[in-house]
């Protein structure tokens, strides 16, 4: 796609940044929420946010919702951004790959290739990194969520939110925010709703579903010893700089 044809960021725009498979939907329904008190869902998702890399979306309600998976542009005037275990993102990738590209790798093949950066957007520490050292240069300010916390407690990350983007909401329009981002009711919109996610690829398996289980710690089922270490090993600084070891 041409340059001029993608997106130019607005000055009140907010901005949720993540790397894939980090619970981005799980914010994206929640923050939506919050913020225009609609309920999103997989229908109107492509017209109430707008892919930083793609068309501008006519009509998109302001201020624009805008998500990205790059890493960090100080063109980007107000950062959500969303951290999650490494070790989970791998497993829910892997799947993502499975259900959209017809994965033929084994986990390990394509573990390997996520730890050399080889599956996009690169790197995983590379990512967060960027965005974590110039998190002061985000001229209308930086927010950093947990993924684990974000599941643990929404209610209290919906506070949160709300707080940076000086929002003024009830506790019942934050209860009804929260129970409309859970992955309960997610899943439930993705059975009525699966040609908005699966779309017209012929590679996409419409067998898998697209909202899983969104746990924490799934990985200590699926990753061997020696890749526990590995991920250990080449992400510890930033494991350590996000209370992850």
């Amino acid at each position: 796609m041409s340059k001029d044809k993608t997106y130019t960021l607005q000055e009140d725009d907010i901005c949720l940044v993540a790397y894939p498979k980090s619970g981005n939907n799980f914010l994206l329904f929640l923050v939506a929420m919050l913020l225009y008190r609609k309920k999103m869902d997989w229908a109107t998702k492509g017209e109430m946010i707008q892919n930083v890399s793609s068309e501008p979306i006519k009509n998109l309600p302001t201020p624009h919702l805008v998500w990205s998976h790059k890493r960090y542009d100080p063109s980007y005037p107000k950062v959500i951004y969303l951290v999650r275990d490494p070790r989970d993102v791998v497993v829910s990738y892997y799947h993502h790959f499975q259900k959209y590209y017809g994965e033929s790798r084994d986990f390990d093949k394509f573990f390997e290739a996520f730890m050399d950066g080889k599956i996009g957007p690169g790197l995983w520490d590379t990512n967060i990194e960027s965005w974590l050292d110039n998190q002061k240069k985000v001229k209308n300010g930086f927010l950093l969520v947990k993924y684990e916390n974000l599941l643990q407690d929404t209610a209290k990350e919906a506070h949160r939110i709300i707080n940076f983007l000086n929002l003024d909401r009830t506790e019942k329009e934050i209860n009804e925010a929260v129970n409309w981002a859970s992955f309960d009711n997610m899943k439930a919109l993705e059975k009525k709703q699966q040609s908005h996610i699966n779309g017209s690829s012929s590679f996409v398996n419409k067998t898998m579903p697209f909202v899983r289980e969104g746990k924490a710690n799934k990985w200590k089922s699926v990753l061997s010893n020696a890749q526990q270490q590995q991920i250990i090993q080449t992400f510890n600084k930033t494991l350590t700089r996000l209370g992850y070891k």
